[in-house]
């Protein structure tokens, strides 16, 4: 496969990437219903958003698509005033370890690629790891934004042993997410010489 980037490229990565937001976008707003799918929000984004992302790394095997992928979802959450200090942190993290491991795979193993989607699944992890970070901030903010009953919800949902439970929900779900995003495009991985 090239490895240069090319215009098309860019404008493909750029369209997976709006895809890639809406299905946060929509894991998000969902948690306006319940803390429980905004404590989880990454595990719900990694089971949703693997046919997508496995199809891009398939296709475009070159450095740099995660990092473009979380750019362009924080530019978009940052324009809308919804990007946090801690989204922030785990976008460039996630998008880092993710691109790390599909260099060490060669872009095109599919054991590689679902690696990277384990790490890339936490990228909007900073949202929720708010409450056990900063816990009354957080329950302040509910208050004022949800309801002081979706906070008192919230803050019964979130004892400190639910992270590791977050954490590992979320490594489970992005698998199960990328073995259907395998099934899904065994097609395209013949296509792209993905093994």
């Amino acid at each position: 496969m090239d490895k240069t980037w090319t215009g098309k490229d860019v404008m493909l990565t750029i369209g997976f990437s709006l895809i890639y937001f809406v299905i946060t976008m929509l894991v998000m707003m969902s948690g306006s219903f319940t803390p429980f799918t905004w404590i989880f929000m990454s595990a719900f984004i990694g089971l949703l958003a693997g046919i997508p992302y496995m199809y891009i790394m398939a296709k475009e095997q070159k450095a740099g698509v995660a990092i473009l992928m979380n750019l362009i979802v924080g530019l978009i959450y940052f324009i809308a005033g919804e990007l946090s200090n801690l989204v922030i942190v785990t976008l460039i993290a996630s998008a880092i370890f993710a691109e790390v491991v599909r260099k060490a795979s060669g872009y095109n193993s599919f054991k590689g690629n679902l690696i990277s989607y384990i790490f890339f699944s936490f990228g909007m992890s900073g949202s929720p790891i708010y409450i056990w970070v900063f816990r009354e901030y957080t329950i302040d903010k509910a208050i004022e934004e949800m309801s002081a009953e979706y906070a008192a919800a919230m803050e019964a949902m979130t004892p400190v042993w639910v992270l590791p439970a977050m954490i590992a929900a979320t490594i489970l779900l992005a698998l199960l997410g990328g073995i259907i995003g395998k099934c899904a495009l065994k097609k395209q991985f013949s296509k792209y010489g993905v093994n």
